[in-house]
């Protein structure tokens, strides 16, 4: 019998599907380009302040005033993908040292038997595991600001959650949403709270009982939603949204529930399992104690991916293959996040970036005082979706806001958690999202079901409930 026809819809998915996301990308440089030529520019006076021992360059309050825009040409644009590459040259480093460490780790099978012998002793958990696993790299991101420094963990999520009958899906969700989330709740988030409120002129970490209770809540529901949709899979493996890409990463990964397709864990993979962990513990602590850059991230992940391989049982020439391999397989998405930066390059060199701000500012003066807080935190969103950075988005959106509040009568500090929550509110969905697409990558998983999974999490749960506290920060007065 021959299979039914595709709808319509079906082949606008698979199309969709079929689309790079570089393609995306380009279109989206060359609609924001032909912006630069309708946009009037405009400009805000800047000032440099010391933040925490960061020289940050702020906007005035009140200093807008038009300037000559620079409309963005093919002479304009044709070397800005370098300066996109330059500019996160680190991170992108970082990116492939980590991914280089990790694929050859998991090459001597210590992962493997590790996991597998974990899951042994504590298969009655479960759904269980989920929680847990989300509350710690959530914590994370609120009171350090991990955020890119997470995506290894992936790599070792993922074969977890495979090994406990999920799917790699619910791994990527598991990593990416407890990360995005933690670090809009901000509990004392250096690059969300402790900027803002600087900028702000509110007491540093102040109102953190309130800012914990937003955590609490936003990860137990992130916890909820992913747990649905894990135990959905767990009983109708059919439904999992990365049903074929599975039966390759289980094979790759040798990950799954039946104990038999475990790697022993022989004496040396239990050395590379301890230097590993040992590793990652010299990670957290050189984030926490001493501020670690990505240089340093880059260093550790450089001298892992040697140290730990041949520890395990690789050869040298197996070690630099397998560090090659997973460099080799980040790589769109290290070009992915290079080409990201482009359209915050052609926003700003256009002189059109603080027009923007300045109009959508303009509009909360007009605003009934009970929608200026959903329009404060649509305003931070959207910057933080174009700028693509916490502190960035803080440096531009909180001068303007901040004073703005003292005239519409306003608390400063629902000001900052607007901000705060709005940086969770877009970024880990957009097409242009390079990490998404890296952690999809190194996961094994379709970036393009994450999108539209994500955006539902988002426009239907995330927003929904950050709007909620921001409601009841008003009515307790916060």
């Amino acid at each position: 019998m021959a299979a039914p026809m595709p709808t319509p819809r079906e082949r606008l998915v698979t199309a969709m599907g079929n689309i790079s996301p570089l393609v995306i990308l380009f279109f989206l440089c060359v609609f924001f380009a032909l912006l630069t030529f309708v946009i009037p520019g405009g400009m805000f006076d800047r000032r440099t302040l010391d933040v925490m021992g960061h020289v940050r360059t702020i906007v005035v309050p009140g200093s807008f005033h038009p300037v000559a825009s620079v409309p963005q040409g093919f002479t304009e644009l044709w070397a800005v993908f370098m300066r996109g590459a330059i500019e996160g040259a680190d991170r992108s480093f970082v990116i492939m040292l980590s991914a280089g460490a990790m694929t050859a780790v998991i090459a001597t099978g210590a992962v493997d038997a590790g996991i597998h012998a974990l899951v042994r002793r504590t298969s009655r958990f479960g759904l269980a595991f989920i929680p847990v696993i989300v509350l710690a790299l959530g914590a994370c991101g609120a009171t350090f600001g991990m955020y890119e420094e997470a995506i290894p963990f992936i790599l070792v999520i993922s074969p977890l959650m495979l090994t406990l009958g999920f799917d790699s899906m619910s791994a990527v969700f598991v990593m990416y949403w407890s990360i995005a989330v933690g670090f809009a709740c901000g509990i004392t988030n250096p690059y969300t709270v402790a900027i803002g409120q600087i900028l702000a002129g509110v007491p540093l970490y102040s109102g953190t009982a309130y800012r914990v209770a937003c955590f609490l809540l936003l990860m137990t529901v992130t916890s909820v939603v992913i747990m649905r949709y894990a135990a959905r899979v767990q009983r109708d493996p059919s439904r999992s949204l990365s049903a074929e890409e599975d039966v390759e990463n289980r094979r790759r990964l040798r990950a799954s529930p039946e104990a038999s397709t475990a790697a022993a864990l022989t004496p040396r993979r239990t050395l590379a399992l301890v230097l590993l962990l040992a590793s990652f513990a010299v990670l957290m602590v050189g984030l926490l104690r001493y501020e670690w850059g990505f240089v340093q991230i880059g260093g550790l992940f450089f001298w892992m991916g040697i140290v730990v391989p041949l520890a395990g049982g690789l050869t040298v020439s197996d070690m630099i293959a397998k560090n090659i391999e997973g460099m080799r397989s980040v790589m769109v998405a290290v070009i992915m996040m290079s080409a990201a930066q482009v359209i915050y390059f052609i926003l700003h060199d256009a002189n059109i970036l603080d027009t923007i701000l300045n109009f959508m500012a303009g509009y909360l003066e007009q605003a009934p005082k009970f929608v200026v807080a959903y329009m404060m935190f649509g305003t931070s969103a959207l910057m933080a979706a174009l700028l693509g950075s916490a502190s960035g988005t803080a440096a531009a959106v909180l001068p303007i806001l901040a004073p703005l509040a003292d005239v519409l009568h306003f608390s400063k500090q629902v000001v900052v958690l607007a901000f705060q929550l709005a940086s969770g509110a877009f970024n880990f969905w957009m097409p242009w999202d390079g990490i998404a697409f890296t952690i999809c990558s190194m996961a094994g998983v379709s970036f393009f079901k994450y999108i539209k999974a994500a955006a539902k999490f988002a426009v239907f749960v995330y927003v929904p409930v950050a709007l909620l506290l921001l409601s009841l920060a008003l009515k307790i007065g916060y």
